[in-house]
């Protein structure tokens, strides 16, 4: 982190293109920009470099190495986000774990995709799983194959949620009220939940079946897991910045900007620094930041966008990292039953990234629209997460009921982790009507809900637009 002290002392040089938030949508604005010859500037407000997917932690009192915010898995589908990275000097294929389509659970009942061109790898899918019943396979495989069809990925009612649609299922393929062991409980609500960060109740059908198909029946690897095996700052933001250096402009952190307004020759941007000043600007700040930023422009098309943001209703996201001792899962990770527990999902750290010698492991399990988890303490959060891996991998993990002793926790709430996405929700456009601005984030208008290839595919277009406004007025060393 840069000393912000130090930082405040020397007023900024005027920029080609001023961006606010150094989040991955600002980050992939700012990368496009550099490489297309603008001197850019980029602000952001928190101590590192990520927004909302983000290292919060290089050290903590129980665990070693680097925590993140939240725990992410990507898709083979996000080819946007994978080229980025590439063009930021980053190898996914070594800061990414890449594994086959698999959705497992402690009990044995799994779902493991084998590596197979689309759409085969479905048909070795329901032919190796284990759990689903024959009726269930062939209800299944019935309902995800008109979905290889670009006319049939948004086939149903359009203001449709993930529940109804799932409804009109034939009762093998859905079956929300079959019990425990229905592909309902085991599939499509976990699956829902974390791709969407939405109940399944309230998310928007029409966005599902677009992920569900992007990742079924694309190019090979496309359904594909990718997991970070570095924190999520290092994966590709803090690279990117160093592009952004390298390309004579500057990236700060522990920066907020207080408001910007339009003027004579671009934007009069207002830091702790002191006043900025632009030719053009990014608004790439999560959604809550971006309306109050805009509203207070007084400006009509910011005003616009703005009422639109401050309608939007958010869904939480905790991550409970627990230190496990020498304890270790038998897959990078697995997904856990619900029910009366509240853990989704848990990762096993020292399957992904390298554990020091002699520290202990750690776990991360994640819980997603967690509206429930968010109001409970910390310590009684992780008493309960750490009572339900203890339960619930005894079949699969020896010694798992050590996992009652407390070794040490550390619990990440972002309580307006993601907008929810719900049918009919309007998002705004990177172009929202004013000149010389754009805005970037993964809540803007396009196919997916709020994920990291979103975000890097708004930043990306955030970026088009103002360099087909305004080429580069040359290339800057």
């Amino acid at each position: 982190m840069e000393d912000v002290d130090a930082q405040r002392l020397a007023p900024l040089p005027d920029s080609d293109v001023a961006i606010v938030g150094g989040g991955w949508a600002g980050m992939a604005a700012a990368l496009e920009l550099a490489q297309a010859g603008h001197r850019v500037q980029v602000f952001e407000a928190g101590p590192v470099l990520g927004g909302r997917a983000r290292r919060v932690a290089l050290t903590h009192a129980d665990m070693a190495g680097p925590l993140d915010n939240g725990q992410h898995l990507l898709l083979g589908a996000y080819r946007h986000t994978l080229a980025l990275m590439r063009r930021a000097g980053i190898d996914p294929e070594r800061a990414l774990v890449r594994l086959p389509l698999q959705l497992c659970y402690p009990d044995g009942w799994n779902l493991c995709a084998p590596r197979l061109p689309a759409p085969w790898h479905l048909l070795g899918l329901a032919l190796r799983a284990q759990g689903p019943t024959l009726a269930e396979r062939l209800g299944l495989a019935r309902q995800l194959l008109p979905l290889r069809r670009a006319s049939n990925k948004h086939q149903g009612q359009p203001h449709d949620t993930v529940s109804q649609w799932l409804d009109a299922w034939p009762a093998e393929a859905a079956g929300p009220g079959q019990g425990e062991d229905s592909l309902w409980r085991r599939l499509w609500e976990p699956l829902c939940v974390a791709a969407m960060n939405t109940p399944a109740n309230e998310a928007d059908a029409a966005v599902f079946r677009r992920v569900l198909a992007d990742a079924l029946f694309g190019q090979d690897g496309d359904s594909d897991m990718l997991i970070p095996a570095r924190d999520l700052s290092a994966l590709f933001p803090e690279a990117a910045a160093e592009v952004v250096r390298r390309a004579g402009g500057a990236v700060s952190t522990g920066s907020a900007v207080r408001g910007f307004a339009a003027s004579a020759d671009g934007w009069s941007i207002d830091t702790a620094r002191g006043r900025h000043r632009s030719r053009a600007l990014v608004v790439a700040t999560a959604p809550q930041q971006a309306a109050r930023l805009l509203a207070a422009t007084g400006l009509a098309g910011t005003q616009a966008a703005a009422a639109m943001l401050a309608d939007w209703r958010y869904a939480p996201i905790v991550t409970v990292h627990v230190n496990v001792g020498g304890l270790r899962l038998p897959r990078p990770f697995l997904a856990l039953s619900t029910g009366d527990d509240l853990g989704q999902f848990v990762f096993d750290r020292a399957a992904l990234a390298q554990i020091a010698p002699g520290c202990d492991n750690v776990w991360s399990v994640v819980i997603s629209a967690a509206d429930d988890a968010v109001t409970l303490a910390q310590d009684e959060l992780a008493r309960r997460v750490r009572d339900q891996l203890a339960r619930q991998l005894r079949t699969c993990v020896p010694d798992a009921g050590t996992l009652r002793a407390d070794r040490g926790h550390f619990v990440v709430a972002e309580k307006r982790a993601t907008f929810r996405c719900v049918p009919g929700l309007p998002r705004p456009h990177n172009n929202i009507g004013v000149a010389g601005l754009a805005l970037a984030g993964d809540y803007t208008a396009g196919p997916y809900p709020a994920t990291i290839e979103a975000a890097m595919r708004s930043g990306s277009a955030a970026a088009r637009l103002l360099t087909d406004a305004a080429p580069a007025r040359g290339r800057h060393s």
